[in-house]
């Protein structure tokens, strides 16, 4: 799953999301998550066939940073913080059931 990078520092707010029970994430929070999953893997597919292109590492750079900001306007977009969205593709990697409700949102995206 895509994962990406949170630069801002955490409020109180976001630490207290960020606490969401890895054992029971909301459908809602799981169908933002997947939601966004689908466009970040539109985004990364299109830096794909972009970079081919790109003429030198300083702009195969920018063209990665600008994949990453529009990444996180996906995730903000589907009403989550990069932080939400990093904790639950997080919590895909040690419990199976909540990958494949994730996986299922993904491909109903």
């Amino acid at each position: 799953m895509a994962k990406t990078r949170s630069n801002a520092p955490q409020s109180s707010a976001q630490r207290r999301d960020h606490a969401l029970s890895d054992e029971h994430v909301p459908d809602q929070v799981v169908s933002q998550v997947g939601k966004a999953v689908a466009q970040i893997m539109k985004l990364r597919q299109s830096y794909v066939d972009v970079v081919t292109t790109a003429e030198s590492e300083a702009e195969r750079q920018q063209l990665a940073h600008q994949i990453e900001d529009a990444a996180a306007r996906a995730i903000n977009d589907q009403g989550l913080t990069v932080d939400q969205y990093n904790h639950v593709i997080a919590a895909t990697q040690a419990d199976a059931e909540l990958e494949e409700r994730v996986m299922v949102a993904y491909r109903t995206a």
